[in-house]
């Protein structure tokens, strides 16, 4: 465990000791106990924090990054013998393969000294899923050393090269320049020139489902029922509901109206009215109408299947394509957006191209199953069934998909103007990345896994259901608390949004060359065979 993490250890094992101390002990005085039993070890725990980074055997260095996340355990440790380097994350996600170390020995170091990190030098390190880091700003150390020079990027630089120098005396002083080198930090991208293909004959391409008229009608109606009718009922037919509980199903009416063309979240939006419902429907002896309300986000799930991908999808609707890996693709009015299976370490956030910049949609297939890499390092198995190829340029997307023909189809179908790619200067991409990674990982049963910003969404149905429930019973003081602070999640939610849209069609860093072969009648991988 690392220094910095040691304080918030020290805070969660104090607190627990103290509440049970008190407890036990029926003390006269429980809030002094509490101070004192949670404030000592929380100090001692501190200081030793401090002292770690001076005491003699082994001295630990971590690396320049900010924000810290508090996964973050990227560090170099002066030995008796020389130096271990553990790097992990870079302050992303964690590596999908585990930490890369690298060691050197005493003996194995020339000379040390520091100089101002240079701005676009290559990485300092390369993870073991092939992302490079990228050298913060600041002065950072260099190492000479048998097999090379080595940058680190520590928090105290001056320090590190006194103690090292303590270490092994009689250090020449380093004197060379950063080296410029192209980046790597989404990781390496597959190879830039392949093999002629040879076209081969695809499946029939055979759309199938009811007309657009028809998906809308059968549709809507469900989805409204859900959402909007069997509630208003429920409460019309039970006595001494107030009017103003309808209140409920028309604000989820008009959710639904927003959300009119993401048919794959009308299931959520028709729960909107069932606690509230119930709430009063509870109160006013209405148990029976109870078990109906059931009914509700299934009849607006049951709405929503009927925009699977078929024929006649119109262009607004947004479509979301099932992956063979697990991952889903959402077919967008303007855009494509990929998100892989939750099966990856945190930091994988969804990547994105707008439908007007596509320059090829080639369905095809290959005879082997593959590894084709993702911006991140992440490595998705493709292969050995139908795929769709698509190419806006830098990206290019490999998808293993059941049905490519139909999905092509209805892509092509949607394509528009190129959209108008905005300006960012690669300082300000791995600031946007950071944050992005830092938005979208979580930790479910002590791992890192990938998770989303709707948990604003959800948290403020939470609250909006209570704020409902304050105002009509007329407790200002708890509706005081639960408007404000449902406004601030959706107003959070909103701002997070437009930024993260952001980073996902900026998952390659400014000036990135091609992610790979991107010529329609050339293989992006072995064995790739276009239809025809």
């Amino acid at each position: 465990m690392k220094p910095h993490h040691w304080p918030l250890v020290a805070l969660g094992v104090s607190a627990a000791a103290a509440i049970a101390f008190v407890v036990v002990v029926g003390a006269g005085s429980p809030a002094a106990n509490m101070g004192v039993i949670l404030g000592v070890p929380l100090v001692v725990t501190y200081l030793a924090h401090l002292a770690s980074k001076r005491a003699p055997g082994k001295v630990l260095f971590e690396f320049r990054v900010d924000p810290r996340p508090s996964w973050y355990n990227d560090a170099v440790e002066v030995t008796g013998n020389g130096l271990e380097i553990t790097a992990n994350s870079g302050g992303g996600r964690m590596a999908s393969s585990g930490p890369r170390k690298i060691t050197y020995g005493f003996t194995d170091l020339l000379g040390i000294s520091t100089r101002p990190a240079v701005a676009g030098e290559a990485p300092w390190i390369t993870l073991t899923d092939g992302r490079g880091l990228p050298v913060p700003a600041g002065d950072v150390v260099v190492l000479r050393t048998t097999s090379g020079e080595q940058v680190l990027p520590v928090d105290e630089p001056q320090k590190f090269v006194s103690l090292v120098r303590s270490r092994v005396p009689g250090l020449a002083e380093v004197h060379s320049g950063a080296v410029v080198a192209d980046s790597n930090e989404v990781g390496d991208a597959p190879p830039p020139v392949g093999e002629r293909t040879t076209p081969v004959q695809g499946p029939a391409v055979s759309p199938s489902g009811p007309p657009l008229a028809v998906r809308w009608l059968v549709g809507a109606a469900l989805a409204l029922a859900g959402t909007v009718v069997l509630p208003v009922v429920a409460l019309l037919a039970t006595a001494g509901v107030p009017r103003i509980g309808l209140a409920a199903p028309v604000i989820a009416g008009v959710v639904w109206v927003l959300n009119r063309n993401v048919p794959r979240v009308w299931g959520r939006v028709a729960f909107l009215a069932v606690p509230v419902s119930v709430f009063w429907l509870l109160g006013k002896g209405g148990y029976a109408w109870i078990a109906v309300l059931v009914l509700c986000p299934v009849l607006g799930f049951l709405g929503g299947r009927m925009f699977r991908l078929g024929a006649d999808l119109g262009r607004s609707v947004e479509v979301r394509v099932p992956l063979r890996d697990g991952g889903s693709l959402y077919v967008q009015r303007d855009r494509l957006v990929h998100k892989l299976n939750k099966s990856h370490e945190g930091g994988i956030h969804p990547r994105a191209m707008w439908l007007g910049d596509l320059t090829l949609v080639q369905p095809g297939t290959s005879p082997d199953l593959q590894a084709w890499p993702v911006p991140g390092g992440i490595k998705m198995p493709v292969g050995r069934s139908p795929m769709l190829r698509l190419v806006a340029r830098p990206q290019q997307w490999i998808l293993p998909v059941a049905q490519p023909g139909e999905l092509a189809e209805l892509i092509r179908s949607r394509q528009g103007s190129p959209a108008r790619p905005e300006q960012m200067s690669v300082e300000e991409w791995r600031a946007l990345q950071g944050w992005a990674v830092r938005r979208t990982t979580g930790t479910n049963r002590g791992n890192y896994t990938t998770s989303g910003i709707g948990w604003r969404l959800f948290a403020a149905a939470f609250t909006g259901s209570f704020a409902l429930m304050f105002l009509t019973l007329g407790l200002w003081g708890g509706a005081l608390v639960t408007v404000p602070l449902t406004l601030g999640l959706l107003a959070d939610w909103w701002r997070v949004r437009n930024r993260m849209r952001l980073a996902e069609h900026h998952v390659l860093p400014p000036g990135s060359r091609d992610w790979g072969e991107v010529r329609p009648d050339h293989a992006p991988l072995p064995g790739w065979q276009p239809y025809r």
